[in-house]
């Protein structure tokens, strides 16, 4: 789409049917053009909106081949401030999904497919800049998806925001996503000529901070080659850490030990690339291979301390505690998509993955010279899997029906070394998960029913399980209007224990603990439900939430008294449940130019084991604010501790403040942000509420607070025409099977 003088870029498209009911739509890129494949023949109408210009509608009447609609002039409009009509943001409602079209001034203010996310606030849905990380409310997995692909953080920070048509907000995700709290798809344009290199970089002037990318990507015809790198640093040189711990011995009195960090050195950096090859016969078939490398290294963690009896300071113990290590994983990626007639498609997918780790830790005990304790351990493993997967779709007028299948197969050698002492351990572990599931709509309800069933295997030095799981999911949403709606959800899924977990070895935590793995450990049943109220009107929006889980006979910590050592394990528990309850407004005063976001909720945790039982509640809060202007933008972001409960651990979440400004011109953005800018000192922490060896800690890193950080990034691109045809699935195995003895 071209105006006579200037293009508009980012301007929202729309295609609707007759019947006002949607049926794609996207933006205009910087040069003003768009445009839409695989429709069928009829009658449409489409709308061209953007920030400024009178909204255009534009009849397609007997639609029966490709057509080309030149330029299409829409007229400007004068407004003034206090003529604004203030809307809620493009937010189209499907029956598995909300379609969001980020406005003109959102697109503008974005250097990148991850920020442009921390502009929209979805609803349940926090984004942190600084760590790049996403999460959700009630702590689920948020999946990330391109074009229905499963994407890393870092490829999605990759995506320029001219070639992103629109985000897909799954807010039931269906069986096929396997127990992700929230699905966030982000559809873009499909290139079949030309390429673009960019770059993003965030550096800290003061500290070792980076998180920085590199992307070029090329496209001839029906091929396309993508060549992509991320890498970060982190080096703290003041870390210390401060722990209060009490042991509660079976026939004497209780000893307690407080720990005084002294600073030391922390040290990280991580590596990611990928090559991505696929090739597309259009409407018919698409075929992707991805070779991917993986590195993350620890290279330093050091903690020093002294070690003393509660008020006897003076019979204290020099400690150190010092660990190290690193973890590659290379991994080839198959992939195949076949459209069928009748609105059908078949999917394939096969991932193998070889994951190479080693982790070492010494710990020392010294008093006047004289080492009280000392041990070193050194783990190498080596993993191998294979996932394969298999999907079937097919769309009905009354809604669409899905069915899928997949398996993993892995196989698992750890060797352990500890005080001249070699422990190997030889695992094999498969999980096998059938579903399907139809959603339809009816009326002002939308609804979806799955059945699924799962099948864990597991075996180590003959010892196993071999478990199935019934898994059925239900969904019904009532519409009241086109602002509001009330949806009820609720699945049983199974939850299997981990390799580290897994493991058959013991290994010291220090000179009165160790932590000892557990063969006999089974998967476990969990239960969701949850109830959701959303609206919109005028210049609010909000929702209101109630969550429900409840984990029969979970994978939960105990410790025990074994040979005058307190041990650390896992067991199959009784039960742990967890009710939600959250409140969430956003408030746009200024449309597309400054909006805020608070949420407030509380968390009530109930935790049942063989020989314990803890109950706890957690208010928190989070406040979020967006600004820009013209090539002008701001944020801020505040939050208390969100806690977590477990078993017998109370994990404090971070209690944290981020502020940043950026200036975007054309391809360029320049910008800054501080984390913590009025804390001086950074921390995190927990506590064990255990009866034998009760306990609470604190980390402090300095260099965390007043993070002053400096972002430039920019992109080229040359002979860019578009076409369509994208990848719909991606599995990765992450699990190393490695178990940790640090504190």
């Amino acid at each position: 789409m071209s105006a006579a003088l200037e293009p508009i870029e980012f301007a929202n498209v729309i295609l609707k049917k007759s019947d006002s009911s949607f049926v794609t739509g996207g933006m205009t890129d910087i040069k003003g053009k768009f445009s839409m494949e695989n429709l069928k023949s009829g009658v449409y109408s489409l709308q061209i909106s953007s920030l400024g210009f009178k909204t255009k509608n534009l009849p397609i009447a007997d639609f029966t081949k490709d057509i080309d609609l030149g330029n299409i002039k829409i007229d400007s409009a004068a407004v003034a401030l206090n003529e604004v009509v203030v809307s809620a943001a493009n937010v189209i409602n499907k029956n598995d999904r909300k379609i969001i079209l980020p406005s003109s001034a959102q697109m503008k203010a974005s250097s990148n497919g991850f920020n442009l996310l921390q502009q929209l606030q979805l609803k349940r849905i926090q984004v942190d800049v600084v760590r790049n990380t996403i999460s959700a409310s009630g702590g689920g997995e948020v999946q990330l998806r391109i074009n229905g692909v499963k994407a890393s953080v870092q490829e999605v920070i990759a995506l320029r925001p001219e070639d992103i048509l629109r985000i897909e907000h799954h807010e039931d995700p269906g069986l096929r996503y396997e127990n992700a709290e929230a699905v966030i798809n982000y559809i873009t344009r499909r290139h079949e000529s030309g390429g673009f290199i960019s770059f993003d970089l965030n550096n800290s002037p003061h500290t070792f901070f980076s998180n920085n990318s590199f992307n070029a990507k090329v496209n001839h015809k029906k091929s396309e080659l993508d060549l992509f790198y991320y890498g970060g640093i982190r080096d703290r040189f003041h870390m210390w850490r401060e722990n209060s711990e009490t042991f509660n011995y079976p026939e004497e009195k209780s000893f307690t030990r407080l720990e005084d960090g002294i600073s030391d050195l922390f040290s990280t950096n991580w590596h990611y690339m990928h090559l991505n090859y696929n090739y597309q016969e259009p409407n018919k078939w698409f075929f992707n291979a991805t070779v991917r490398g993986n590195l993350h290294n620890n290279p330093k963690a050091n903690f020093q301390s002294l070690l003393y009896p509660a008020g006897n300071k003076e019979q204290g113990v020099h400690m150190t505690d010092k660990s190290s290590s690193w973890e590659h994983a290379p991994s080839l990626d198959l992939y195949f998509q076949r459209n069928l007639k009748n609105q059908q498609s078949i999917i394939l997918n096969v991932v193998g993955t070889y994951i190479d780790t080693n982790s070492k830790r010494s710990y020392q005990e010294v008093k006047s010279n004289e080492t009280l304790t000392n041990f070193f351990t050194n783990v190498d493993g080596n993993k191998y899997s294979l996932i394969g997967e298999g999907i079937y779709e097919k769309e009905f007028k009354a809604g669409k029906l899905s069915a899928g299948i997949k398996h993993t197969q892995s196989f698992t050698n750890n060797d352990y070394f500890s005080d001249s002492r070699i422990t190997k351990t030889e695992m094999k572990q498969a999980d096998t998960y059938i579903y399907t599931e139809f959603q339809g709509k009816m009326e002002k309800f939308n609804y979806s029913f799955g059945i699924g069933g799962s099948r864990s295997w597991f075996s180590q030095a003959g010892d196993g399980y071999q478990r199935y799981t019934f898994r059925p999911t239900l969904s019904l949403k009532y519409n009241f209007s086109d602002n509001s709606f009330l949806r009820y959800r609720g699945n049983i899924y199974s939850n299997p224990p981990s390799l580290s977990e897994l493991s058959d070895v013991t290994q010291a935590i220090d000179s009165l603990q160790v932590r000892r793995g557990n063969s006999n450990l089974k998967p476990y049943t969990a239960y969701t439900n949850s109830l959701t109220y959303d609206f919109r009107k005028g210049i609010f929006s909000g929702s209101l939430m109630a969550a429900h889980w409840y984990y029969t006979k979970p994978i939960m910590e105990e410790t025990r008294f074994v040979d005058n050592m307190f041990v650390r394990t896992k067991d199959n528990q009784k039960s742990w449940q967890k009710l939600n309850t959250e409140a969430e407004l956003t408030i746009s005063p200024i449309k597309d130019h400054l909006s805020v976001k608070l949420v407030t909720g509380v968390n009530y945790f109930d935790s049942k084991g063989n020989n314990y039982h803890h109950s706890y509640t957690n208010w928190y809060y989070r406040v979020e604010a967006n600004a820009s202007y013209k090539n002008w933008s701001a944020f801020f972001q505040a939050q208390n501790h969100e806690n977590d409960f477990y078993g017998e651990t109370l994990n404090y979440g971070e209690n944290f403040h981020i502020v940043g400004l950026m200036y975007k011109h054309k391809q360029l953005c320049i910008g800054t942000y501080m984390l913590d800018p009025f804390v001086n000192d950074y921390k995190v922490g927990g506590e064990n509420r255990n009866a034998l060896a009760p306990s609470k800690n604190w980390k402090y890193i300095k260099e965390s607070s007043q993070l002053f950080v400096l972002k430039i990034s920019y992109n080229f691109s040359f002979g860019r025409k578009y076409q369509s045809a994208q990848k719909k699935l991606n599995n990765q195995d992450t699990d190393s099977g490695v178990m940790s003895g640090s504190k």
